[in-house]
């Protein structure tokens, strides 16, 4: 596996799987795919960025986007880490993970939120995090709809 800066050509395969990610509603994987766009189409932007997981052959696995959190100091929002199903499970997202939080560490970064929802289709999600090293910071009730939190991790640097 090699991970580098994602490029045009990820676009189709990475696509691919955010629609095949089964957790995912609708709305997130428009909001996912959207967010690769912006990083494709505006070459300019600060906001997103992306790295992408390859497989030997060189064909995109999965990625993560994090960007810097608005109005903060050194503060960064992982906002997707999203592996291909037959890759889940093999250090792929760990490994994502990693190379995120060394770019960052590079930066200056000081801390790293990841936030997701509290229903059980994310319990992997909220899994993944605890073991890589977050901790659960903060719970919104309700937040998302009625029934489904916002829960918020952090990593400090």
């Amino acid at each position: 596996m090699r991970i580098r800066k994602t490029v045009s050509g990820d676009r189709q395969s990475l696509v691919q799987t955010v629609e095949e990610t089964a957790n995912l509603t609708g709305e997130e994987k428009k909001c996912a795919i959207e967010l690769l766009d912006i990083y494709f189409n505006n070459p300019l932007q600060k906001d997103y960025f992306f790295m992408t997981a390859t497989d030997a052959s060189e064909s995109p696995i999965g990625y993560v986007c994090y960007g810097g959190r608005p109005l903060t100091e050194a503060v960064y929002d992982l906002y997707w880490i999203v592996v291909a199903p037959e890759w889940r499970g093999k250090g792929v997202g760990k490994r994502l993970l990693e190379r995120t939080e060394e770019a960052l560490k590079a930066l200056g970064g000081r801390m790293l939120l990841a936030e997701t929802s509290g229903l059980p289709a994310y319990e992997s999600a909220r899994g993944f995090y605890v073991k890589t090293g977050f901790r659960e910071e903060a719970r919104i009730t309700g937040f998302y709809r009625p029934g489904d939190d916002l829960v918020v991790y952090i990593k400090r640097f």
